[in-house]
């Protein structure tokens, strides 16, 4: 709904053949629509006058993995005006915000639930051409990333216990971009 009303085009790219991964299905798709509505009230400030530079793109591909550990990445890329390197570096500072009515968790609760399931994330982003933020989580979550998971999710009033669903990707990061359109 939103990308329709901000006249932004979706992409999703999502090969067929990916693997289940074993996350909190709600979680992953929290942190997913968060970066697209993040990546869209960036280019709400692109003029209209510029349908290309409109456009937001979800990619969900296999990472580099070896023998220990195989890994999924999402990533949330923008053609939006960009982040500034003094700006990037306290993007997931909890309470930092650019934006007016913002408070400034979004990022710091994202970052938050990716390294819950053993994952990271960053921002790769260039002033006037835009940005991606990539999600990378393990397609299985070691015994210690679990444990500090569950500890997390004892002290937060705001997580629902990881539940080790396997979830189909491919469905949720296109049900994740239906929301936003």
């Amino acid at each position: 709904l939103q990308a329709r009303k901000l006249d932004i085009r979706v992409s999703v790219h999502c090969p067929h053949d990916l693997p289940a991964v074993v996350c909190d299905r709600t979680m992953v798709e929290q942190v997913l629509l968060n970066l697209a509505r993040n990546a869209m009230q960036a280019m709400s400030e692109i003029p209209a006058s510029l349908p290309t530079r409109r456009e937001l793109t979800l990619t969900v591909k296999p990472a580099a993995s070896n023998a220990a550990s195989s890994w999924l990445v999402f990533e949330v890329a923008d053609l939006g005006p960009g982040i500034s390197q003094a700006v990037a570096a306290q993007l997931f500072t909890p309470f930092f915000t650019t934006k007016e009515e913002g408070m400034g968790l979004g990022l710091a609760i994202c970052q938050r639930i990716v390294t819950a399931m053993g994952g990271t994330i960053h921002l790769t982003s260039v002033i006037g051409q835009g940005s991606v933020f990539v999600v990378q989580l393990p397609l299985t979550v070691a015994a210690e990333s679990a444990a500090e998971s569950a500890a997390w999710a004892a002290e937060s009033t705001t997580w629902a216990a990881i539940k080790d669903t396997r979830i189909d990707l491919i469905a949720l990061a296109k049900k994740a971009m239906k929301e936003e359109k």
